[in-house]
This record gives C-alpha cells, sequence and structure tokens, in this order.
C-alpha cells in the first residue's frame, strides 16, 4: 500500500493548480501517490491536466461542478494511501513534506492525525504557525489548539485513512470539512507533528472559500465544533473541562470576530455585517480583545482595514 496520497481538488485556479501539483511531484520521498480533480474547470485546467503525466499520479474531471463537501468526499473514497493529505489548489509544499511526516510516522506509528509547521501568507507576510510537541495526547493537543497555542492548516495535516472512514462522510452543509475531520481524529489518539514549516497556506485570496463565509454561518459552526469536542471530552480529563470550555468561548469569539474581518475585506455591504452583530453579541461581549477586531470590520474603510490587518500580520511573523 501507499503511504501517503496527496490530494488536489481544483476549480478555475489553473495557475495556482499548477504551483499545487508541481509542489507535490516535486516531493523527495517516492512513496506517495498524487491525486488531481477538476470540478468542472472551464479556464483551460482540463486541457493543462491532459498533458501532465506522471507514475505517481491519477487524474480526475467532473464535468459539473459538484459541492465541495462531495469533491471532498469522493476524493477521500479515491484515495489509496495509508495517509491522507488534503492540498487545496492555491496551497503547495516544501519538497521534504511527506518524507519528513513518514519519519515521523516510523518513530511513532500509527499515529491517527499527523500536522506540520506552515507558513500562512497574507500578500507579502508570512506568518509561521504555533506547533507542539512531536508527539502528545489528543487531549493535550484539542485543549492547546482552543487557548491559541497551537494552529493547524489542512494543507499541513495528514490523517490516516482507515480513520478518516470510520468517521463517515462530511455531512451535507457543514463548511469546514478540515476541521470537521481532524478535531475528531485527535479523540482517537495521539497527535505527532513536524514542526518545521513544510507547507504554504495562502488566507488572503480573491476566492477563498473562508474568508467568503457569511459571519453568522461561520460562527454557528465554529461554536458546534467546539461543542462537540466538549462533549466528548475525556471522561478521566473531567477535572480541565471548565478552563477548556473557557477557551473555547474565546476561541469561537476570536474567530468570529476575525470572520467579520475578513468578511469586510471581501467587499461584505457593512449594513449585513451590522446586522449580524446583535444575534452574534452573546458569544462576543465577554471578549473585550475581540472588539478591536470589530471596530476594523464595521467602522473602517476597507482599503484602511487591509493595511492594518497586513501590517499586523508582518508583525506577527517578524515576531515568530
Amino acid at each position: 500500500m501507499t503511504r501517503l496520497s496527496i490530494v488536489i481538488p481544483t476549480l478555475n485556479r489553473l495557475v495556482l493548480a499548477q504551483r499545487a501539483l508541481q509542489s507535490a511531484l516535486a516531493q523527495t520521498s517516492d512513496d506517495i501517490e498524487i491525486l488531481i480533480s477538476d470540478n468542472g474547470s472551464s479556464d483551460g485546467t482540463a486541457a493543462w491536466l491532459a498533458g501532465v503525466s506522471d507514475a505517481r499520479l491519477r487524474k480526475f474531471r467532473h464535468e459539473q461542478t459538484i459541492s465541495v463537501q462531495a469533491h471532498g468526499n469522493f476524493l477521500v473514497e479515491q484515495a489509496r494511501g495509508e495517509y491522507f493529505l488534503g492540498l487545496s489548489d492555491d496551497d503547495w509544499l516544501e519538497p521534504d513534506f511527506a518524507a519528513d511526516v513518514l519519519a515521523l510516522l516510523d518513530r511513532h506509528p500509527g499515529l491517527p492525525f499527523i500536522y506540520t509547521g506552515c507558513l500562512t501568507h497574507y500578500a507579502q507576510a508570512a506568518v509561521p504557525a504555533l506547533c507542539g510537541p512531536e508527539r502528545e495526547s489528543g487531549s493535550d493537543f484539542l485543549a492547546a489548539f482552543f487557548a491559541g497555542r497551537r494552529e493547524v492548516c489542512w494543507c499541513a495535516a495528514v490523517s490516516r485513512m482507515a480513520d478518516m472512514r470510520a468517521i463517515g462522510p462530511i455531512p451535507p452543509g457543514r463548511i469546514f470539512g478540515d476541521m470537521f475531520f481532524w478535531t475528531r481524529l485527535a479523540r482517537r489518539g495521539d497527535v505527532g507533528c513536524v514542526a518545521r514549516p513544510l507547507s504554504h497556506y495562502s488566507f488572503v485570496t480573491e476566492d477563498n472559500l473562508s474568508t467568503g463565509t457569511p459571519v453568522t454561518a461561520w460562527a454557528m459552526e465554529t461554536r458546534l465544533l467546539a461543542d462537540e469536542v466538549l462533549q466528548a471530552w475525556p471522561p478521566a480529563e473531567r477535572h480541565r473541562i471548565d478552563a477548556v470550555a473557557r477557551d473555547m468561548h474565546a476561541f469561537v469569539a476570536r474567530s468570529t470576530a476575525n470572520q467579520f474581518v475578513w468578511n469586510a475585506l471581501r467587499g461584505a455591504a457593512r449594513g449585513a455585517l451590522w446586522r449580524s452583530l446583535p444575534p452574534l453579541w452573546p458569544l462576543l461581549w465577554r471578549s473585550p480583545r475581540v472588539w478591536p477586531r470589530l471596530a476594523l470590520a464595521l467602522a473602517l474603510p476597507s482599503a484602511w482595514t487591509r493595511r492594518l490587518v497586513l501590517a499586523a500580520a508582518g508583525r506577527r511573523g517578524r515576531q515568530r
């Protein structure tokens, strides 16, 4: 069995998909397969893919575009590797990604979930993700994530295929297929980490799914995911539940406030953002640290907001 499947879904982003696929083909490990699936592109992607060949590569095309969730479920079913990496078409890998992950699995066999360091790109700013130790319990990892001490990008997350299939397909209507899986994978055993930045996540793009999700939908699903983790918290660690619950509330508030900013930068109507605020206020008011982010989204011109966001990203990148 191939050890790692690198899976690239794409739709109408030819130049970006070329970069993503080239980074997968450049892996120094041979114990991989690469799947790329064109979800009905009309920009020349099909013609380009017809001319690409490699023994490790399998190609798919959907003539009619299907939902993001259905496309993700399709690719999970097609993958043949022991482990799975979902690489969005606007993200890319360092050449040693697969080799370093597989070396970690040689040291710690059978981990259900592994993540690596990642650089998140905000225009010209690159911010390194916060990583943990090479191995920690799933509950320690989840507690640290919701406390803001771990950062996970799907393009840097490797999941054991048997566990993904046991969890089942992404339910209809879910927005965060990545978080749906890895919050569950972390409950199934220890979590591994390669702390080197081996992946690249493009955040500020015109058609980024995350930044375009309406703020109310984002807040509701973020809270749902946090509640699911809390409800499944190990009985042996109930002594931590109050602290974890507080951190989860702060995480939902912080994430929701950020989404106000991303919606504003994507051109959401200011009036619509203001109307979203009252029903979400119970999630936000007890977290004063999020108020400046709301002010960015609701009060400042979008050009100013963008400059401030990029300046803050640049500072974080330099500090880390």
